[in-house]
């Protein structure tokens, strides 16, 4: 046996920001489990391509999980169940054979549907593109050895410094009472 799986995946399609979008069902043959859910989503185009349909129109850039820009909704969750991954870094071992995959673009007023997959990240873009950043507060300048950090506020700092800019954070918070709540 090959150790390839089979699996259904219900992708959002939508023509452009005008229209309105739908789920539509796919079969994703033969797909192994070393793949990374980018380079699966590549096996289905090429097959959708092969018989004349569109394809599944999706945003990637690095595929090294640095750039943010494969940005999807996997099962209900930004990125997939897997914690602290990008799409890209989602291996297809990670799903079951015969598995059924929701995939959906970011579903944030911040980021409406260009199509398919793809969303408009223009508006996170500006943020950053003004200076945008996360600031903690780690004390003082003297040496950078000498006054110990608490370890609560270092892991809070680095937690920020790994921030790539995908988006993810305000894909998975709703907004409740004027603040945001993280569900993600």
């Amino acid at each position: 046996m090959s150790g390839n799986m089979n699996l259904t995946l219900k992708v959002w399609r939508q023509k452009d920001t005008k229209s309105s979008g739908k789920m539509v069902t796919y079969k994703a043959e033969s797909i192994s489990p070393d793949m990374s859910f980018l380079e699966m989503l590549d096996v289905v185009n090429e097959s959708l391509t092969l018989k004349g349909d569109e394809p599944i129109h999706f945003d990637h850039d690095c595929r090294e999980g640095i750039c943010g820009m494969c940005s999807l909704y996997i099962n209900g969750r930004p990125h997939g169940a897997k914690s602290a991954i990008t799409t890209c870094q989602l291996h297809m071992r990670s799903f079951h054979d015969g598995e059924t995959i929701t995939i959906e673009p970011w579903r944030a007023g911040p980021f409406p549907v260009i199509k398919d997959l793809i969303v408009d990240r223009s508006s996170f873009d500006r943020i950053q593109q003004a200076g945008g950043f996360v600031s903690v507060n780690t004390g003082g300048v003297p040496d950078a050895n000498i006054i110990p950090i608490p370890k609560v506020i270092a892991d809070e700092a680095f937690n920020s410094a790994t921030c790539i800019g995908c988006g993810a954070c305000v894909a998975a918070c709703k907004k409740r009472f004027g603040y945001a709540v993280c569900i993600g």
